[in-house]
């Protein structure tokens, strides 16, 4: 039985576009999330706090009307300012190590907060993308966890993985390594940038699903008002969220980018050294090998066999084909196969 593991990027998450652009499915990729920030300040600039607002919460600060105004803008300015930042440099991860290269931890640890958050409003509001969901089915045993032979590992903190696994297991999770997480079990997934949570929670998957049934319940296709009604809840939640977690500093995101040094990272790359080495397909899916990356990537593959088939599934694999060979030279031409389909993740014929 082959071992077959899954190398994903940012574009496994890339869900679907409507014919105006906005996202159906799915969570923003990496030149979208300028516009996806100013989308969602946007709304909360223009959202007004309610005079018989249910939410007070004098532990955190939000004791009053006024309380409520005073993070609203707080919040509106803080992802104002993160876009900005997304538009000066070529991307938050940039953004990111500028600031730890330039010793501002304490800056660099808010963007962690605040970037964590921003992941987790999106998917508590949008949609995951559903390949994931098509392939849970594919490939789940009947224990409802992955088989021996199929491992994950992951640049994205985003929790797609664990939100489509929640329509299989209402009462279990995923096993999912990450830096700051005890590596003491054989993971199914590993995050090498962490994952967009907080404190314990694992996944947010079950908060999604109790956001959605304890805040509203709208039937069929909501009126103007409805949609007005439900915009605003999701701006008071976003507004509750930062005001624990970002400024109340509740407890620490998982989220933690792999170049910050301050973080451990030796068990999960031995970790990973173990999947890689042991790896006969390596199936890579909407990951671009960037330089930005590099060190770690080669770091990884270096103990990928020279005999394993490698597949590139991309809208444009040719590409990555290139980064790929920049980063693992001795994997011969004939072994990497391009995939253009991108509507469900490859299934190889190894497996």
């Amino acid at each position: 039985m082959a071992n077959v593991t899954y190398l994903i990027g940012a574009g496994a998450s890339a869900g679907k576009r409507g014919d105006n652009g906005y996202i159906i499915e799915g969570l923003p990729c990496v030149n979208e999330i300028s516009d996806c920030l100013w989308s969602i300040s946007s709304l909360i600039d223009r959202t007004s706090i309610p005079d018989n607002l249910e939410w007070m919460d004098p532990q955190i600060g939000l004791a009053s009307i006024d309380d409520w105004e005073e993070a609203r803008k707080n919040l509106w300015q803080s992802l104002s300012s993160l876009r900005i930042h997304c538009e000066q440099n070529a991307t938050i991860d940039t953004y990111a190590k500028k600031l730890v290269l330039k010793k501002r931890q304490a800056a660099f640890k808010e963007l962690e907060q605040l970037l964590a958050l921003f992941f987790i409003y999106l998917q508590l509001q949008n949609y995951p993308d559903t390949r994931y969901d098509t392939f849970l089915a594919n490939i789940l045993n009947s224990n409802l966890h992955f088989p021996q032979n199929i491992r994950v590992i992951s640049w994205n903190y985003d929790s797609q993985f664990e939100i489509a696994y929640s329509g299989y297991d209402n009462k279990g999770e995923l096993l999912v390594g990450y830096k700051n997480a005890m590596f003491d079990m054989d993971y199914e997934i590993i995050k090498i940038n962490g994952t967009a949570t907080f404190g314990n929670q694992t996944s947010i998957a079950t908060l999604r699903k109790e956001i959605w049934q304890k805040i509203w319940a709208i039937k069929g296709e909501p009126n103007r008002s409805e949609q007005l009604q439900r915009e605003q809840t999701w701006v008071l939640y976003f507004i509750y969220l930062y005001q624990l977690y970002v400024v109340g500093k509740k407890d620490n995101t998982h989220l933690s980018f792999a170049f910050d040094s301050s973080e451990p990272g030796e068990k999960i790359l031995n970790s990973i050294d173990k999947i890689i080495s042991q790896t006969d397909a390596l199936v890579i899916i909407g990951y671009t090998f960037p330089f930005f990356n590099r060190e770690i990537d080669r770091r990884m593959l270096q103990n990928l066999k020279p005999q394993a088939k490698v597949y590139i599934q991309d809208k444009y694999p040719n590409r990555i084909k290139q980064n790929f060979k920049a980063v693992k030279a001795d994997i011969p031409e004939e072994q990497i196969e391009p995939k253009e389909e991108t509507d469900q993740f490859f299934l190889p014929p190894e497996l």
